[in-house]
């Protein structure tokens, strides 16, 4: 993000990679000059020459409107099932004050909930061979810990993180996942940090949105629309983003790491790309929701780094068009074009042409929407599948695989 730094201009971390609406994917970083064709960015960490940040999900590959891309093997993280981040061994939280409404009420007064948030979002500086750059980050526990991408701190020598107060303190790197793009710092002698409201329903299509962060190293700025959709996927040349939530907030370099918070005050999901054709905020940004960030982070805190889950097939989505045109006898789901052998599809009696449509009883739309659900379980969990396979419908019961772990960065 660009910061007053000299060295440090808005579009540090854009590498394009293409993408169906002719956008390319980058890091949303503050360093370079803004790429001349359209960009999806990672909207993160600025950092001067540094090679573009990998923003990470779960899976090899997976379809992104409309077109199919292989799936190395549908890769997890959890640590518990998206429970808050405090745990019962972790330090006292100061959990944020939240919107004062009535029972059950929504606020829509934008200004209440940027005063309930903002004061658990920090700005992160960070320094490594490469230069100098910044992003954002939120409390995760009261102790110090902040949640961040992990291509705001990838290559970082040295952190900081300044809070909303202004006092800036020297962080260390508790541990970074990639496949994910989602990061765990924390903040020297920090022992009262604010911990934000966590959202734990799944936010709907049209309500409001809010992105609170340091976009272009501009501290403390709130933005507001609404969120545009839900499950949505986004092809990267390292491993796609997967099951994202869509806003027209205006997120911009920098905002990476950040909170997106709903009209009662509560994270609904950490900031982390952009679709823009000039290298910033053109209305479409993407979140990581928090019900899949919260187990990754847990993970990193106690161990680290993240243990993967894997289904082991490659597919593509099935639509109504798709569906018509092969006589699928479903208008919705994930088709099965390639099962790993030895993987935990193939041990369950997964098969080539089998159309996925429910993973433990709830309906799966998409491939990206499948890699999300696999997302919140462990390796070694037992999942059921709903599938049709012939016009017939059926059950299969698979024993997740454990994919390699990320080792721990740092």
């Amino acid at each position: 993000m660009p910061t007053l730094h000299p060295t440090v201009n808005p579009d540090v971390d854009a590498r394009p990679a293409t993408d169906p609406t002719g956008g390319a994917v980058t890091g949303l970083g503050s360093s370079l000059p803004p790429p001349a064709a359209p960009a999806v960015e990672a909207p993160a960490a600025a950092r001067a020459d540094w090679k573009a940040a990998a923003v990470a999900a779960v899976v090899a590959a997976v379809v992104a409107a409309g077109v199919s891309a292989p799936l190395a093997g549908l890769m997890v993280e959890q640590a518990e099932r998206a429970r808050p981040a405090a745990t019962a061994d972790a330090a006292p939280q100061n959990t944020a004050a939240a919107p004062a409404t009535a029972a059950g009420a929504t606020v829509v007064d934008v200004a209440e909930v940027a005063a309930a948030v903002s004061p658990s979002v920090a700005r992160i500086d960070v320094t490594g061979n490469g230069g100098q750059g910044s992003g954002s980050g939120f409390v995760l526990r009261a102790d110090g810990h902040i949640l961040t991408n992990a291509h705001v701190v990838e290559g970082a020598e040295q952190i900081r993180v300044t809070l909303p107060d202004g006092e800036s303190r020297p962080a260390e790197l508790v541990g970074a996942d990639a496949f994910s793009d989602l990061a765990v710092v924390r903040v020297t002698g920090a022992t009262d940090l604010p911990v934000p409201s966590f959202a734990t329903g799944t936010p709907r299509v049209g309500e409001v949105a809010v992105a609170i962060g340091s976009p272009f190293g501009l501290q403390g700025s709130v933005t507001a629309g609404v969120v545009s959709a839900l499950n949505r996927s986004l092809p990267n040349p390292d491993a796609p983003l997967v099951d994202l939530i869509q806003t027209d907030a205006a997120i911009n370099p920098g905002n990476s790491g950040g909170a997106l918070v709903n009209s009662r005050g509560e994270v609904i999901g950490v900031n982390t790309a952009i679709i823009s054709r000039g290298g910033a905020n053109d209305g479409i940004g993407f979140a990581i929701p928090i019900a899949s960030a919260l187990p990754i982070a847990e993970q990193l805190v106690e161990k680290g780094f993240v243990e993967h889950a894997q289904l082991g097939i490659q597919g593509q989505n099935v639509d109504p068009t798709v569906a018509e045109l092969y006589g699928l006898g479903v208008r919705e789901g994930a088709l099965v074009v390639a099962v790993a052998p030895d993987s935990a599809a193939a041990e369950a009696g997964l098969q080539r042409g089998d159309i996925i449509t429910a993973i433990d009883g709830k309906p799966v739309t998409s491939m990206g929407e499948l890699a999300g659900r696999i997302r919140s379980y462990a390796p070694g969990d037992a999942v059921s599948l709903d599938i049709v396979r012939g016009g017939e419908e059926q059950s299969l019961d698979v024993t997740l695989d454990s994919a390699p772990a990320a080792r721990p960065q740092g």
